[in-house]
């Protein structure tokens, strides 16, 4: 089963559906909706939004208790700053809504495949248990 991204739509009218296509033409399963309908839909592993400037935080840590593993922050007019704000608010990463289309894929795949190595950390039980290596170079847990 593919991966599930989940793109809200609002704030982002002009890229969503041109990210959309391009992250499905690159094989993932990408559904829509809007920031009314978020709350009856289904979660996702991913989620793709614009975090309203209204109480960032709080609409992160309410989404990720929805269910949402990764909540990825787009927007269309990136800053370092707006960077900043959102992820210390709680989004897990931030993306330019205007990347170029391969680009996006990869940023993406960077959500994935850290989200997969966490999930088989956690499911090992050596998450933050990750050998180091001694005085001598042999791997040791710490």
């Amino acid at each position: 089963m593919k991966t599930e991204l989940l793109l809200v739509r609002d704030g982002l009218e002009g890229a969503a559906p041109w990210m959309a296509q391009v992250l499905r033409d690159a094989g993932f399963n990408v559904r829509t909706t809007t920031g009314a309908e978020l709350a009856d839909a289904a979660p996702a592993e991913v989620l793709l939004l614009r975090i309203p400037d209204r109480n960032p935080t709080a609409a992160c840590w309410t989404l990720h208790r929805q269910g949402y593993r990764w909540i990825v922050a787009v927007s269309g007019s990136p800053s370092s700053q707006e960077c900043i704000r959102l992820l210390n608010a709680g989004a897990d990463y931030y993306i330019d809504a205007w990347l170029p289309a391969a680009e996006l894929v990869a940023r993406v795949r960077v959500v994935l495949r850290f989200s997969a190595w966490l999930a088989q950390s956690y499911d090992h039980g050596t998450l933050g248990h990750q050998p180091m290596p001694n005085a001598a170079g042999r791997r040791t847990h710490q």
